[in-house]
């Protein structure tokens, strides 16, 4: 109970992501939302890959690889979302530099102490692939004084399971946790079974303004691909596998470190990362991907009679290599990133906040296999102001001008019309929102607009029995208006709603004026949480997707549409100090669709998964 009412009154919301420091959400000029643990664990999502979807309001699409990896899309990039997106935790990058979404269902979702999601180019302090956003999943780092733990263990539709157990033990200025996770699914589609077995081990001390962080996390994972359906066979039986044998198997190991030293107002601190993944695809060829991230950084908060100033500069190198091993030729890829930034937030008495940065990077990339080769140097830049203004009692008001760039990563590169690297992608962002907050009442309105030149995208071929290419496509531009509110209708019971309507098309160019493909229009959340009694609980949703463009669909000539969807999820739970009881589904109404299809006249079709219940039952120590 103490944990659903603090969750009513935690207005405002401290927040890291924007500044790499901490900050009030209410008054910093940046379009942001929070998803707390206690919204997670009401909820009854599976994974912090769901939790944005289903609690953030962020859309997805299938994860075409057979896992829980949806495709999150911040605003509006379609089919290149996942490199047009930081994902961090903890501040330390998961990204790939492949076609391939961040790693983020193997996190246990009781080390999770909240998901932030900023919305909008934020090159200035995440370097290149920041154009929709940031994504940062924040790990707990504190326990109790003595032992805790948890376990439980669930029971699903189409033969799913999951055991999960972990603990914490903290002595003087010493925590330890560690968690084990069994995950089994007999798949929606035939031949879509996956398995994924994680386990991580976390260790922290604080003494002294000292704390210092370790944290290893290994997964192995497993999944059939079903593959696509034509508009026929998902009429027939959308549960059917078009493949046969095609499967992938994952083995990745993380590795991160963070030491801080804070005396006073200055705070220096060290961030560390390492990720290592083997992957197997088919029995066909394999990838075996390392990255590694250095980040020193020092901070300095000034107070000068009411006026105060944070500022930090840092530094981030990042390393990231692949080789491959495949029967029509080995290939190895390298991309080194180099980076200086720095940025400043500064509140006066008036009730206005100033936040300002710059960012320069150097980066290489590197391509030598037996049927490609190339090295590509770039420096690019980027920078960002941000104003903000209280106008009375619990409102404030923002604007923001950013600049954000990408490069093309190794797939990318690999896939060319002349076989050359690509041109970096480059954005102008402008947002303006309003923002209020009272009590447990609180709601944000923004509108934004990005142009980009040079925007990285795949163009198809439609030409029978070739393939597309990735290009620099014609320019684009995105604008649309984000909402976000809470209400706390009564001490018991609390709405939520996320919408959002963009558009995104060429601005320039033989599509001028189009619509660009894999994008919705309109997207929506709608959360209750109700608490019944003491012991009772019920939580329940609605995610709405609107219709997209199929994939090949380019220059706006076909009338199918991916088709909208409204997806309806709830929890009941009954709990006590130690026991809780819960019962789940998704897509409770057991709608029909797809929210992926890539080819106007015959389909490519991902079905989402049907109506699934589960079971879970779990106990506090």
């Amino acid at each position: 109970m103490n944990a659903w009412a603090d969750d009513q009154q935690t207005l405002p919301t401290v927040i890291v992501t924007a500044s790499r420091l901490p900050q009030l959400l209410q008054t910093a000029p940046i379009g942001a939302s929070i998803i707390t643990s206690e919204q997670i664990q009401r909820s009854g999502v599976s994974d912090a890959n769901e939790a944005i979807r289903k609690l953030g309001g962020v859309s997805g699409k299938s994860d075409l690889s057979g896992g829980r990896e949806y495709k999150l899309d911040l605003r509006g990039y379609g089919d290149g979302a996942n490199s047009n997106t930081v994902v961090l935790v903890d501040g330390i990058r998961i990204s790939e530099n492949e076609l391939m979404s961040a790693r983020l269902s193997a996190i246990p979702l009781d080390q999770i102490d909240r998901i932030e999601i900023v919305r909008g180019g934020a090159s200035v302090l995440w370097g290149e692939g920041a154009a929709g956003g940031v994504i940062n999943v924040v790990l707990k780092h504190n326990a109790h004084v003595g032992a805790s733990g948890h376990i439980s263990g669930s029971v699903e539709s189409f033969g799913g399971s999951d055991l999960l157990a972990s603990g914490t033990q903290q002595v003087g200025s010493v925590a330890v946790d560690g968690s084990i996770r069994r995950l089994r699914s007999e798949g929606y589609r035939d031949r879509s079974l996956f398995k994924q077995d994680s386990g991580g081990l976390g260790l922290l001390w604080i003494k002294n303004g000292w704390s210092q962080s370790l944290r290893v996390q290994q997964e192995n994972q497993f999944s059939q691909w079903p593959g696509y359906l034509t508009f026929t066979q998902f009429l027939e039986n959308p549960r059917q596998a078009r493949e046969l044998d095609q499967y992938g198997y994952t083995q990745e190991t993380r590795f991160s470190s963070h030491t801080e030293y804070k005396n006073r107002g200055l705070t220096a601190q060290l961030d560390l990362g390492s990720r290592d993944r083997d992957a197997d695809y088919s029995g066909t060829y394999q990838r075996i991907v390392s990255a590694q991230q250095v980040t020193p950084k020092i901070s300095y908060l000034a107070d000068w009679g009411g006026v105060t100033a944070n500022t930090i500069v840092g530094i981030d190198f990042q390393r990231w290599t692949l080789d491959q091993i495949a029967p029509w030729g080995n290939d190895h890829g390298s991309h080194v990133n180099k980076a200086l930034f720095a940025h400043s937030d500064w509140t006066l008495p008036t009730g206005t906040r100033l936040a300002f940065g710059g960012r320069t990077e150097s980066i290489v990339k590197r391509e030598l296999s037996d049927y490609s080769q190339y090295e590509r140097r770039n420096s690019l830049q980027s920078s960002e102001l941000g104003v903000s203004q209280d106008l009375a009692k619990d409102w404030s008001v923002y604007g923001r001008l950013a600049q954000s760039y990408r490069l093309p990563n190794f797939d990318e590169n690999g896939s060319t019309p002349d076989g050359s690297p690509l041109r970096p992608q480059r954005g102008r962002d402008k947002e303006v929102g309003l923002k209020w907050a009272q009590g447990g009442h609180a709601f944000s309105a923004r509108y934004f607009r990005q142009d980009n030149v040079d925007e990285i995208a795949y163009v198809p071929s439609f030409t029978p029995g070739t393939f597309g290419f990735n290009e620099n496509i014609d320019p684009t531009r995105r604008q649309g208006v984000e909402f976000e509110g809470r209400w706390t209708v009564a001490s018991s019971l609390e709405l939520r709603v996320n919408l959002q309507h963009l558009s995104a098309k060429y601005r320039s160019g033989v599509n001028t004026g189009k619509d660009q493909v894999l994008v919705a229009s309109q997207t929506a959340s709608v959360r209750v949480a109700y608490r019944i009694t003491d012991h009772q609980t019920l939580d329940a949703g609605v995610q709405y997707l609107g219709a997209m463009r199929f994939g090949d669909d380019v220059s706006n000539q076909c009338d199918r549409r991916i088709p909208e969807s409204a997806l309806l999820d709830a929890r009941y739970a009954w709990s006590d100090k130690l026991w809780t009881l819960a019962v789940s589904g998704t897509n409770l109404t057991d709608q029909q669709g797809y929210n992926y299809g890539y080819k106007c006249a015959f389909g490519a079709l991902y079905p989402e998964p049907g109506r699934a219940l589960k079971l879970t039952v779990s106990r506090q120590f």
